[in-house]
């Protein structure tokens, strides 16, 4: 029989398992470093889409081309324009209202969003302005996280039922007859 102290030196200088210490140490990092690298990309692309499409939108709306705008067709055409939203038209509000000139610039108040927890859709106002008039449109489009439990998806702001909120927003003068 083997004394005790002999075996205790044994095990105590066997290295055979310490490549699979090391993995099971850098692993939960690696797949944290991944996952947060793909949830910035994608929101980035959510971002980057809904700005172009309501620049897309509002240039039409600015030079006349846009009839007849209601705050539906315009949520239809911005949807359209962005194609990586998904439920682009249930998750998204929309503003659009004039700024006064005796106004101090952009909106200081904060942007309405939808609440996925309430059935009730927030007013929100929709104006279209005449000619020559300052116009501030925003845009607020709800989406919950990829990773919501991991890394940047944990640390993102998120409302009660668990989304985030992408917003666009832009300011133009109608142009004149």
């Amino acid at each position: 029989m083997t004394p005790p102290r002999t075996l205790l030196r044994r095990f105590l200088g066997n290295r055979l398992g310490s490549a699979a210490i090391e993995f099971a140490l850098v692993l939960p990092l690696l797949v944290v470093l991944t996952a947060s690298t793909l949830e910035a990309g994608w929101i980035m692309v959510q971002t980057i889409m809904l700005d172009r499409a309501l620049d897309q939108t509002v240039r039409e709306l600015r030079v006349g081309t846009f009839a007849n705008p209601t705050q539906q067709t315009m949520r239809e055409q911005v949807c359209a324009r962005a194609v990586v939203l998904n439920d682009c038209e249930n998750t998204m509000a929309l503003e659009l209202f004039e700024i006064t000139p005796a106004g101090a610039g952009y909106p200081t108040d904060s942007s309405r969003c939808v609440n996925r927890d309430s059935p009730i859709a927030p007013v929100l106002r929709f104006t279209p302005g005449g000619r020559s008039t300052i116009m501030f449109v925003r845009a607020c489009f709800v989406v919950s996280p990829l990773t919501p439990g991991l890394g940047l998806g944990l640390a993102l702001p998120k409302d009660a039922s668990g989304a985030m909120r992408i917003l666009a927003k832009s300011a133009f003068v109608n142009e004149p007859i």
